[in-house]
Parts: C-alpha cells; structure tokens; sequence
C-alpha cells in the first residue's frame, strides 16, 4: 500500500524511463511533465502528461467492506487506480526527431514495462517533494501498458487542449496504484485462548523434511499435554516446537531469515531436541540475542543433513515479537499544556533504523521519533493525548505486535495481561 505521494512518484519514475531513452537517440533531449499546449517546441522534447485517472476496474472493490454495521473501522480503506499517461514527441519533422524519440521509448517501455524498485528509489531521491513517498515498499508492482486508439478517440483526446496542435503521441496506461487511508482502525486484542486442538491441516508430501506447524509457548509447559494454545507471535524466552515430517538427520539446523532486514540465524539443534516429527528450539533472552534477533517476519526452513546429502525443507512463516521491557515515565502520566504525552519505552530485541515503529494506546496508532542507529530505547509523543485509565499498550514494528501478557505459574497456569504494559495519562 502507499500513501498520496504514490501517482506523483509513478509521474517522476516514467518520466525518468522516457528521459533515458530519448537522449539513447538524441543526446540533449528532455522529458517535460506538463500539459500539451499551443507552443511548438522546436528543440526535440516529450511532453508527458497524466491525462486520465480511472478507479482499477478489477481491484475497485477489492476491500469492501471496511466499516462494521455502526461505522468503525475495520481496517484502513484503499483506493485502487489505472493511470493513463500522453507522451506527445515534439522536434524537427524534417531530421525525423519526433519518430526517433518514440521508436526509442516504446523500444525501452516494451523491454522494462515493470516499474522496479530501484527506478522509484532514484524517482524519490531526485525530487524533494517526494522525501515522503512509501511507494518503494509497495507491494503491487506498477506495470505499464501501450494502449491502442483508433483515429476518433486520439482526435478527441487531443480536442481537450485548448489551442494545442496535435504532434506525434502514444498513450499507456499504469496500473494499478493502491492508496491507503491515513485513517487507524482500532486494534483488537490478542486471543489469550482458542480450541483446545487448534493444529491447523496436516498435509502429506514427499520425503523431503516438511514443516506443519510452528508451535510458540512457554518453556514451562514443553512436557505439557496436550499442549496449551500457541502463542501468536514468538519472542526472546520462548519455546518453539517445530512439528512435520522427516526432520531427523546427522545434522539438523534451524534457519531464520528476516524477510525485510539482512537478519539470518542458524540454529544446531542437539539430538536430544530432535526426532522424526518435531524439534525444539529454545530462543535465549540474552545479552547476544537483544543484536542477534529483530521483529518483524522471518521465514523458517529445516537443514537435514546426512553424509553429503544436504536437504531443505518448505518455508514457513514465522511472526517475531518485540518485547516490552519498561514503559517511563511511571503512571499516572499528565499531559503537558499542549496536551502532549512523552512516553519512554525499553524494548528488546533492538530496533534498525529501517524498521517501522508505533505505539498503540488506546485508538492510536503513534510513530516513533527518529533512531538513526540500533536502539533498544524509544521515544513517542502522542499529541493530544486521550485520557485513559489503565490502557494496555503495545509496540508494533514491521507489523508484529508485542505480547501484552505474562504467564502465571501458580495453579492452574494460566495467561493474563500485564499490568506493566498499562498507561493511565490524566
């Protein structure tokens, strides 16, 4: 998803593509974003101008719906477009400018019709304006397409600008944009309990090494059966059980890869955690693992060696959880005159500079100040900050929620939240 910088950046990108390949033909031609108008332009330029924006006829309603039945947000709406761009070829006729710059860029256009990451990271970095611009982390790959106009639709096309001679032109179409609402949905709390047997599908497949299942609990319930509810998310202290088929081996790894960030661990499992069907891999909270580790999504994989035989099993999704560690100042926090809150928190593992980070109190969804470097400590303001008593807050990076609860031992074990994740503001 992007936010409202997205169509400007797509403009900026494709005007960059056309640049390059027009100057291919003709060293000093230039790309102008603006509209066709009565001037002739005798040095050899392509005007390029978004003419049309038409809602995605395939991913239109593709959220609906987005509000419940008494009008809360359920989650954040987004708008799906097709963008349609002129590209009208101004030059000398006679050196045959016009027809040597189109050749060119259709010739560019039809090898690289994918809008690819490094094209948008330089489009941001070449306008100020566009410093804000997330549409690198866009999901959906815009992909750009010719489209064909007969004679009648180019005339009336061309018939919208007021005064301005028709000159050489082609039309494509970029699709699809999705922007999203700034709006916050509010934020449901974790399940703390579901089925008794909630195992999911077990699915047969090959002899290769295959994980089914992920198991996240406490380390105090390992010898546990059955086995208490999985967590949603694992973090540092807590005990993972992987359970498929075909996992043992002389040697038997466990692989982390962080999906965002050049993060990667590879865990020996002793033979003693290890059969056939399941192994048991205990995530240290230790002083080398506030580095080691990070939140977000990580996708897991099983090495099972034997001699030279080296086997790997299917990926399989794993969510990482920050952990609250202390929340400053303590309660109850007053408002300044402005009404703003300033609220400290410790967390581990530490978080990158590239990661996204926000606080979740109450309705709000609030970003974290700027940490240029790996910190375990950080900073939020929340403007106008709500009055609450006794709000579960949580930390949410790369997507992941924190767990806002703790484990009690005494009998019958059972999870209830934390009262140290709990913020009152006056």
């Amino acid at each position: 998803m992007s936010n409202a910088l997205a169509i400007a950046t797509i403009t900026t990108a494709l005007a960059q593509i056309v640049r390059t390949a027009v100057q291919s033909i003709l060293p000093g031609a230039d790309v102008l974003t603006e509209r066709p108008d009565s001037t002739l332009l005798a040095q050899p330029r392509v005007r390029l101008f978004l003419y049309q924006v038409l809602p995605s006829s395939a991913l239109r309603n593709n959220d609906l719906p987005t509000r419940t039945a008494d009008g809360h947000l359920m989650k954040r709406p987004v708008a799906a477009l097709d963008l349609y761009y002129l590209l009208a070829f101004y030059g000398s006729e006679s050196n045959l400018e016009p027809q040597r710059m189109l050749g060119a860029t259709v010739r560019d256009m039809h090898a690289k019709p994918v809008l690819m990451r490094q094209m948008i990271e330089d489009a941001i970095a070449s306008e100020s304006f566009l410093a804000a611009s997330n549409l690198v982390d866009a999901v959906e790959q815009i992909k750009f397409t010719p489209l064909s106009l007969s004679l009648e639709e180019l005339a009336k096309l061309w018939s919208v600008f007021f005064q301005a001679p028709y000159v050489l032109s082609v039309v494509y179409q970029g699709t699809v944009v999705l922007i999203e609402s700034e709006e916050s949905p509010l934020t449901p709390m974790p399940v703390l309990r579901r089925g008794a047997d909630d195992r999911g599908v077990r699915v047969l497949l090959g002899p290769f090494p295959t994980i089914d299942t992920i198991h996240v609990g406490a380390p105090e319930d390992a010898a546990q059966r059955p086995r208490a509810a999985s967590y949603p998310s694992a973090q540092l202290g807590t005990l993972l059980t992987i359970t498929g088929r075909n996992l043992a081996g002389e040697s038997v790894q466990v692989r982390f890869n962080h999906t965002r960030l050049p993060v990667t661990r590879t865990l020996t499992i002793p033979p003693g955690d290890r059969s056939g069907s399941e192994l048991t891999v205990m995530l240290a909270d230790d002083a080398p693992a506030q580095t080691d580790w990070a939140a977000g999504l990580y996708t897991v994989v099983v090495i099972v060696q034997n001699g030279a035989a080296e086997h790997t099993s299917n990926q399989f999704p794993l969510s990482f959880a920050p952990k609250i560690n202390g929340i400053t100042p303590p309660n109850p926090v007053a408002r300044d005159g402005g009404g703003n809150v300033a609220l400290t928190i410790a967390c581990g593992p530490e978080v990158r500079p590239a990661q996204r980070v926000a606080l979740l109190i109450a309705d709000r969804e609030v970003l974290a100040q700027d940490h240029p470097v790996d910190t375990d400590t950080l900073q939020f303001i929340v403007e106008t900050a709500p009055v609450v008593t006794d709000a579960l807050v949580r930390l949410r990076i790369d997507g992941v929620d924190s767990l806002p609860f703790i484990r009690l031992t005494a009998p019958p074990p059972r999870l209830v939240f934390d009262d140290n994740h709990r913020v009152t503001i006056l």
